[in-house]
């Protein structure tokens, strides 16, 4: 029987043993359930996408290396030449599913390793739902489900999963799928919207679709302008498009549109960070309190840009749908410019999940009481 705790306490995470699951809204403290579970045994961490891996590794590397503890990340950026060494030296792990099942499948030097990993951490669990990545994750979880079955107890000891997304509507399914043991069954946690520490306003705009999903994305953007003034009340405002070639569109169009007032130390710290890029074109945007991010920009730019959003230095940052996938660049305002995304040879509607990531970016704990998320879509589409 799966145990339903309404409140996942301290006791439960940080001194009791058994699995978690936790689904909780964003900004609601589950990095802090993942911080106690390291506290309390270090091993490694499954993040969907390198650039949260990158996220997660800044921040836990200054946190717990002060205390010993070695932490590093594993991404197809990164360059490891000692796979055997991963485990043994180091006691923090972070890594993608698409790496780590790499690693689990071809080194087999590291597979006789695999039974020292006794705590699994899987952010943004939710993706087990998706079409391509899905079964990456589902593999690795079921292949390191296998160690308490050919390694014997220790200490009464077995390996313990640690799983949270903001958006996972079956949390029980997933905390009965992550139980071990019968007799030992996993907790799970599932809050409400109500309980989302900033309270956000959900806006749907129906638009007339006349010609083609390309030209209604392109329509779009020169309805953003009035949007903006009207809900962002001068505070950061993150952007979401479907393709690249949208997103630098979209920032070119508001870079002629609106015009940012920006303070001497915002434009010093502009300057500042510009020093590290050699790209004109986001240089010249960020003149504006402007920026973008995607994936085909350098590590270094995404960085960059990140940085200056985080600070503050960026009123406005039109990006991809990636970034919703757990990176923590809250905005006052969100808007989901249009609901499509263009996959292979054709659009398609993002589902449910995917909308409830983008939405879950609104709302700043430490900034905001309230925040609003706008979700641009054809009239047919509006509920």
């Amino acid at each position: 029987m799966i145990q339903n705790t309404t409140n996942i306490n301290y006791n439960c995470v940080y001194i009791q043993d058994k699995s978690v699951v936790v689904s909780s809204p964003t900004g609601s403290g589950k990095t802090v359930i993942f911080e106690l579970a390291i506290i309390r045994f270090l091993e490694m961490l499954v993040a969907p996408i390198k650039a949260l891996c990158s996220e997660r590794h800044e921040d836990w590397k200054n946190k717990f290396t002060v205390h010993g503890l070695k932490c590093i990340e594993i991404t197809g950026d990164s360059e490891v030449l000692d796979y055997v060494s991963l485990i043994t030296d180091y006691q923090l792990i972070i890594t993608t599913p698409e790496k780590w099942d790499s690693l689990t499948k071809k080194c087999q030097e590291f597979k006789y390793q695999m039974y020292m990993v006794k705590l699994f951490l899987i952010d943004e669990v939710h993706l087990i739902n998706d079409g391509i990545r899905g079964a990456t994750l589902e593999t690795i979880v079921s292949r390191i489900k296998l160690i308490p079955k050919i390694r014997p107890k220790i200490n009464d000891f077995t390996l313990r999963f640690i799983a949270v997304s903001a958006t996972v509507t079956n949390v029980e399914d997933i905390a009965k799928w992550l139980t071990n043991d019968q007799n030992d069954s996993a907790h799970y946690l599932k809050s409400s919207e109500d309980e989302r520490p900033v309270k956000l306003q959900k806006i749907v705009l129906g638009y007339n679709y006349k010609t083609s999903s390309f030209k209604f994305d392109f329509d779009l953007t020169y309805k953003l302008k009035p949007l903006i003034r009207q809900y962002s009340n001068g505070r950061p405002t993150l952007i979401f498009c479907s393709t690249r070639k949208s997103v630098e569109f979209t920032c070119s169009i508001l870079v002629k549109d609106i015009t940012i007032s920006l303070s001497d130390d915002k434009q010093r710290c502009i300057n500042e960070f510009s020093k590290e890029i050699n790209n004109k074109k986001m240089k010249e945007m960020f003149k504006f309190g402007i920026g973008f991010h995607h994936a085909g920009m350098s590590i270094k730019e995404r960085s960059v840009v990140e940085n200056l959003f985080c600070n503050g230095c960026l009123n406005i940052l039109i990006a991809t749908s990636t970034l919703a996938m757990g990176v923590n660049l809250p905005a006052h305002l969100v808007i989901i410019k249009s609901t499509e995304y263009y996959s292979f040879n054709g659009y398609k509607e993002y589902n449910e999940c995917q909308i409830l990531q983008m939405v879950g970016r609104a709302g700043r704990p430490q900034f905001d009481s309230t925040a609003t998320a706008i979700i641009m879509t054809k009239t047919s589409m509006k509920v």
